[in-house]
């Protein structure tokens, strides 16, 4: 199974795959792909989300999970038996125990062993750094794709007539 989240971003089944972008890009994503519809969905978030007020209301398949610690994201990785793990990065969960950020890492490629997993986050911080070290595929966007540009009249000035025609030889 490969699971296209956006055009540059293809998820492979059984893979550990991270992706920093922009928050209203990863919405974007989720909610206009109708292909997630078919695919046993799970969705973990910590201890604030700010995405999940933003999802489409209308996905039939997604399992919300939160983990307010360490320990409770290890538990639901463990026990997740989906296709597709979506992870909503929130690094307030590993402040009080920073030495199990590794741990963390080989759970989420245990966890791809199984399914497609992807850890989102809408910035970088140390955490995500590490975390991303066992990482199949990391994808790193600063910013959004931008609207094509609108041509407008005052860019392209009328160009004068200078030019003189030539008279006839007789």
């Amino acid at each position: 199974m490969d699971f296209e989240l956006l055009p540059t971003v293809s998820l492979r089944s059984r893979s550990f795959n991270v992706l920093q972008a922009p928050r209203e890009m990863f919405i974007k994503a989720i909610n206009q792909n109708l292909n997630i519809q078919r695919y046993k969905v799970l969705y973990i978030c910590g201890n604030y989300s700010g995405i999940l007020s933003k999802l489409d209301r209308r996905f039939q398949v997604l399992e919300i999970r939160r983990a307010f610690t360490l320990f409770q994201l290890m538990t639901v990785l463990e026990e997740a038996r989906h296709s597709l793990i979506l992870i909503e990065h929130d690094p307030t969960i590993y402040e009080d125990a920073a030495e199990m950020v590794d741990y963390i890492s080989r759970s989420l490629s245990d966890a791809a062993k199984e399914a497609a997993v992807l850890l989102y986050s809408p910035g970088s911080d140390p955490f995500l750094e590490d975390l991303a070290r066992n990482a199949d595929r990391v994808w790193y966007f600063d910013e959004g794709p931008r609207a094509s540009p609108r041509l407008v009249a005052k860019a392209f000035p009328k160009a004068e007539k200078s030019q003189t025609t030539l008279e006839a030889f007789t």
